[in-house]
């Protein structure tokens, strides 16, 4: 996708308030998401909680892109909306409930999402180039990538890891790439794409809020609580300035790939932000053995994958001198494995 502004298709608007009511599935499903990680905090519930998450996320960054490229509220799109967002939720409670948790019945639920997303493809397939032919190829694209996920469900476990692998790379690949072969690449709203993006962010920084507040008010409150709260909101404000202040200022770079990608970074920052929020829980939860190990080293994986995503969407950004930036983050990342380690 092309994010010159020089070659936007139309100008920007607004973002619909069907785009704002789907980020409330995502409120929920982040909170549950990572509730499930702060209550068995090891690295192999932590992978599978992240892997969740991006799956879940993928879906919202196919959507907004086809929202980007194609804006509509009709009946039928708010129909495939909401039918999503029950999936979702559907999906998400399916994985974090130990009374039927399985990863076929997880897989099914993320297959109908997935083939709801390749249906709102299709809906603008007969449209002229370059939406059209655009939508076919990712329509095609999410298409196969619902079989694998459904191959995945039919063969026995283990195997099915393989083809959910290969599933969610078929998901992550830009579409972008077909206009190597001479296929054309339909512009994109920048201050569209930015503000969703900027809003998601916004959502998981005030799961932060949100979940700190829940661990203290469900004990009583002390002087370490407070200080750890401060701390809180010292990051979390240092972070709306160093996202806020820059990010969507400075546009997405030209070229066929760039939009996608910078919006893919965003996935590594969000979830990443996440982690800090269950880190900063599990700080709260102070026994005798002083701060948990565990929380530390949350912590230090999570602030240092919040300035490598930073560092990645800068650099799909039009800013002409981003190399100090580039190393300030990059330096920040370093700081926060060498401080953890230490």
């Amino acid at each position: 996708m092309n994010a010159h502004p020089d070659h936007l298709e139309h100008p920007a608007q607004v973002v619909p308030f069907l785009e704002l009511f789907y980020d409330l599935v995502f409120v929920a499903s982040t909170m549950v998401i990572s509730n499930e990680f702060s209550h068995s905090a090891n690295w192999r519930v932590g992978g599978t909680c992240a892997l969740m998450f991006a799956l879940l996320w993928l879906l919202w960054f196919h959507t907004t892109v086809l929202m980007n490229v194609e804006r509509r509220d009709d009946l039928g799109q708010r129909g495939l909306v909401f039918a999503q967002m029950f999936m979702i939720f559907v999906t998400t409670l399916a994985f974090v409930d130990s009374d039927i948790a399985d990863v076929d019945l997880v897989g099914v639920g993320y297959l109908i999402a997935v083939l709801i997303v390749a249906y709102g493809h299709h809906r603008i397939a007969d449209l002229p180039d370059p939406v059209g032919g655009w939508a076919r190829s990712r329509r095609n694209r999410l298409t196969v990538a619902g079989a694998v996920v459904f191959a995945g469900i039919l063969v026995p476990d283990g195997i099915d890891w393989v083809l959910y692998a290969i599933a969610i790379a078929l998901l992550v690949l830009p579409t972008s790439f077909t206009s190597w072969r001479g296929r054309p690449v339909p512009p994109v709203d920048e201050h569209h794409l930015a503000e969703r993006a900027a809003l998601l962010t916004l959502i998981v920084m005030g799961e932060a809020f949100v979940k700190s507040a829940l661990v203290i008010s469900s004990g009583s409150i002390t002087g370490w609580d407070m200080i750890a709260v401060a701390v809180l909101f010292v990051i979390l404000f240092g972070l709306f300035a160093a996202y806020f202040d820059d990010i969507p200022k400075a546009g997405i770079r030209a070229g066929d790939l760039s939009a996608e990608v910078w919006l893919l970074a965003h996935l590594i920052m969000q979830l990443s932000i996440v982690a800090l929020a269950v880190g900063v829980s599990k700080y709260l939860q102070i026994g005798d053995g002083g701060v948990p190990t565990k929380a530390v080293v949350i912590l230090m994986v999570a602030y240092a994958g919040i300035f490598l995503g930073l560092a990645l969407i800068g650099e799909f950004s039009r800013r002409s001198h981003h190399a100090e930036l580039l190393t300030l983050r990059l330096i920040t990342a370093a700081l926060a494995v060498a401080g953890g380690v230490v």
